[in-house]
């Protein structure tokens, strides 16, 4: 009887030891550099929206993908695609706060449109590329919420609230601001316009009296915004990926895009003109929950 050949097992073992020596060759082999591209698209907020799926730039998730970047040793730069009205203070103040941490060179290009909040992440990178007709700057803070006492007087309607603390109600759609409330929420506004303007002075290095003319919460096209240096540069996608490459002393680099895997409602929400709605009014604001009682946004 004749013994079973052990050639295929030979092959077997040869085939695998050389696919790790492959593997291992290639490891040691220089990698090329990586950009990467993290997108910032739709309303800054903390946490998702039931009124804005897929229109949201979530600050956990954005500052998430900064983090991996920076520990990533093939990453030598930070592309922030800017394409957002602003959003919510802490929100948009965490994910700057984020930017200025990281090692890497950071380049933010704002495409359509880098209001208000979108505007303070911008200014925390090293440089602000934008479209020339790209809409930007909108510094300035506003609180609102919804007021339904005319409505409830008009059909006989009382309201009635026990509380402990004077203020515990204040900014209660079912009631009318007192003088009194109104002072004490415009104080607060005003402590995180200040904050708002000395940190765009301090992450541009422009005079603080001169960010403060200029945070009227008017907005400024692209042209606009280069004359008076809320931006380095004019131009496009090419123009903040030569920007990023001079910045890390590379010539050639593969881009990287950090992003979620985008949903149903991602691909419906580009057919929405939601962002334009925000012009004008110097903030990237989610739609007011009415179970909330005051929304602070920048």
């Amino acid at each position: 009887m004749k013994k079973p050949k052990k050639r295929p097992l030979i092959i077997i073992i040869l085939s695998i030891t050389l696919l790790l020596f492959i593997v291992l060759f290639m490891n040691k082999l220089p990698q090329q550099p990586q950009i990467a591209v993290i997108p910032i698209n739709g309303v800054i907020i903390t946490q998702s929206s039931s009124f804005l799926p897929g229109n949201e730039a979530l600050s956990p998730i954005i500052i998430s993908h900064i983090e991996n970047a920076d520990k990533n040793p093939q990453v030598k730069g930070i592309l922030l695609e800017i394409n957002s009205p602003g959003g919510t203070v802490l929100a948009s103040k965490e994910i700057a706060e984020a930017v200025k941490k990281t090692k890497k060179p950071t380049v933010a290009l704002i495409t359509e449109i880098g209001t208000s909040g979108a505007y303070w992440v911008a200014s925390a990178s090293d440089k602000i590329i934008a479209d020339p007709l790209s809409i930007t700057g909108s510094i300035g803070v506003i609180g609102s919420y919804l007021e339904f006492s005319g409505l409830l007087d008009k059909y006989g309607i009382t309201y009635q609230q026990l509380i402990s603390g004077s203020q515990k109600d204040i900014g209660s759609p079912y009631k009318p601001l007192t003088p009194e409330e109104k002072a004490v929420l415009q104080q607060r506004l005003n402590t995180i316009y200040d904050y708002f303007i000395k940190d765009i002075a301090k992450n541009r290095n422009i005079p603080e009296s001169k960010v403060r003319n200029l945070a009227t919460g008017i907005f400024y096209l692209g042209e606009q915004a280069k004359t008076l240096n809320l931006i380095d540069e004019l131009g496009n996608k090419e123009t903040a990926i030569s920007e990023l490459k001079e910045l890390a002393g590379i010539k050639e680099a593969r881009l990287v895009t950090y992003s979620t895997k985008p949903s149903i409602f991602d691909k419906l929400s580009k057919l929405s003109s939601l962002n334009f709605y925000y012009l004008g009014k110097g903030i990237g604001s989610e739609i007011t929950n009415l179970n909330q009682k005051l929304e602070i946004t920048v």
